[in-house]
């Protein structure tokens, strides 16, 4: 059977994705065959196509594509918890540009009905993400100040709006045209390009902020720090820095900022810096995945998150996609339609 696929060829830019038409095996003992509604582009894909996914990163070429919702095609044997024709939730972390994937029953959760597959994919890696740096890592409790960088993105919505949830009170950065979003969410806005955000937030508090969301990475981290009040918190889950202001990205200065973020810890024991890497921590609990993306998709399901969708593309636009991306033009989540 052919599939449709989006391959990363090589190392690089956005014009190392290629449309392509791949045999697709059956699906094996305990795996599903799903046609895939719509998958997710974020973040991770720009760094796994860059070679700098700090966290088992894929080999070249490859497939990406961080997460699906799709229709269950055919069942493999040995298959006992699905059957043909439901429709389920998926993180892959490769594999999602594709017409099809084969995954196992054990990383599927089912969809409630009634569900947008746009608004559906839009919740899994994004939401998945921030709640789980919320509620398992953070551990939040209601009236503690939050400092977010990229706010205004797929996985920054989805922080605001599970903020709203738990009772933060909310400081996001992003430029100044993205303000109104992140005001909308019911945060302060900080404007990172133009002046100071460590003074600028203590301004804002008076003492600094009980937690710091940091996907930039890199020597924000040490700005971050000194955000912080006593028995504050970091969780650094990303390294954006990498993409950014540099012609070669590499992977070597990521572990060297990653490690010397975490030295911090030895610096004050009053304050905090922790890691989060979701395809890691879905292998270390998987039963907080499972258990945390159905929450998800009810709360998606009762209407209480509204994933910001930036727009819908096709598969054929995966280049396109990528661009908007490296770019930095994005507000919300973009997903693709095979």
């Amino acid at each position: 059977m052919k599939n449709q696929c989006v391959l990363v060829t090589a190392k690089g830019g956005s014009e190392n994705l290629k449309l392509v038409e791949q045999d697709i095996s059956e699906p094996k003992l305990g795996q599903v065959r799903i046609k895939i509604l719509a998958t997710g582009v974020s973040s991770a894909d720009i760094l796994m196509r860059e070679g700098v996914y700090p966290v088992d990163p894929p080999s070249f070429p490859f497939v990406p594509g961080y997460d699906i919702v799709g229709i269950i095609d055919k069942c493999g044997d040995g298959v006992n918890k699905f059957q043909i024709g439901q429709k389920v939730a998926a993180l892959t972390k490769i594999g999602g540009y594709a017409k099809f994937i084969n995954l196992s029953e054990n990383d599927l959760v089912l969809m409630p009905d009634g569900l947008d597959p746009v608004e559906a994919v839009a919740v899994i890696l994004n939401y998945l993400t921030a709640y789980q740096i919320l509620h398992r890592i953070a551990e939040v409790k209601a009236g503690e100040k939050v400092l977010l960088y990229a706010a205004a993105g797929g996985v920054g919505t989805a922080f605001l709006q599970l903020g709203q949830l738990a009772g933060l009170e909310m400081y996001g950065t992003a430029s100044p045209e993205k303000h109104q979003t992140i005001i909308e969410l019911g945060a302060t806005p900080i404007d990172y390009r133009n002046g100071n955000v460590e003074e600028r937030i203590k301004s804002l508090t008076g003492d600094g902020v009980d937690v710091v969301l940091d996907s930039i990475g890199g020597e924000n981290c040490f700005r971050s720090y000194q955000t912080l009040r006593p028995q504050g918190r970091i969780v650094t889950f990303g390294a954006s820095f990498i993409l950014h202001g540099q012609a070669e990205p590499d992977l070597q200065e990521v572990f060297f900022w990653w490690r010397a973020s975490l030295a911090l810890n030895l610096i004050s024991k009053d304050k905090q810096v922790l890691t989060y890497a979701i395809s890691t921590f879905k292998q270390e609990h998987h039963g907080w995945y499972l258990e945390d993306l159905t929450t998800l998709l009810k709360l998606l399901a009762e209407k209480k998150i509204q994933p910001l969708i930036d727009k819908t593309m096709s598969l054929s636009e995966a280049k396109e996609a990528h661009h908007l991306l490296d770019t930095q033009a994005v507000r919300g989540k973009i997903v693709l339609l095979p």
